[in-house]
């Protein structure tokens, strides 16, 4: 009675319709999957990879930075016993600075530029862990954090830009009346951090700290 109630009702079993559901998901996913797969350039395929290397710098699908920190701090940490084993031989301070900078720091600002203003919180804070770590074995409160050095990278490189014929140099925009930088619109908070607006942004502080 049950059975010939749900007929007349327009119901069908429910093992039958969750297995057509499965079904449906399944060919949904694999075409989504094989519409992947089917990236080329010059009707050559496009291998698909989570992160990739190039010019040093690692580069992951989703654009996040956590992959190429990882690579930093392995690099880092392997200096950081050099700098320890010099501290242990009573060098000179300076000496030791010198060495960090030539050494640690120059891995920190390599394209810091195009990365360090999108790292996440927790990866800026493993950075400069090792940088207050280097401060003690240096003796040496003068060595830059991450943001200072991200900081400085960012207005060298943004004069270098003004400075030559670039092609990023016609997207900074001066205010007609005042010569102030004009700050860039951003709707999002990764354009925002990235690093056009964050250095019209920071020549635009500074002109008004004058």
């Amino acid at each position: 009675m049950l059975g010939v109630k749900h007929q007349a009702c327009g119901f069908t079993n429910p093992s039958a319709v969750q297995s057509e559901v499965k079904a449906t998901t399944s060919t949904l996913h694999s075409n989504v999957t094989s519409y992947r797969n089917e990236t080329s350039i010059g009707n050559e395929p496009v291998e698909q990879v989570h992160s990739y290397k190039y010019l040093g710098v690692t580069i992951t699908d989703k654009l996040e930075w956590s992959e190429h920190v990882k690579t930093v701090l392995t690099k880092t940490n392997q200096r950081m016993f050099l700098l320890r084993k010099l501290n242990s031989f009573k060098l000179d301070t300076t000496l030791i600075s010198l060495f960090y900078k030539a050494t640690i720091e120059t891995i920190f600002t390599f394209c810091l530029v195009a990365w360090g203003g999108n790292t996440t919180v927790r990866d800026t804070a493993k950075l400069n862990r090792l940088v207050r770590k280097a401060r003690r074995v240096c003796q040496c409160q003068d060595l830059k954090s991450v943001e200072e050095l991200l900081a400085w990278t960012t207005k060298r490189k943004v004069q270098s830009i003004l400075s030559h014929v670039h092609p990023l140099s016609h997207r900074v925009e001066y205010s007609s009346r005042t010569g102030r930088p004009i700050v860039i619109r951003c709707r999002t908070e990764r354009y925002r951090r990235s690093f056009l607006p964050r250095a019209v942004l920071s020549l635009a502080n500074e002109y008004c700290r004058k």
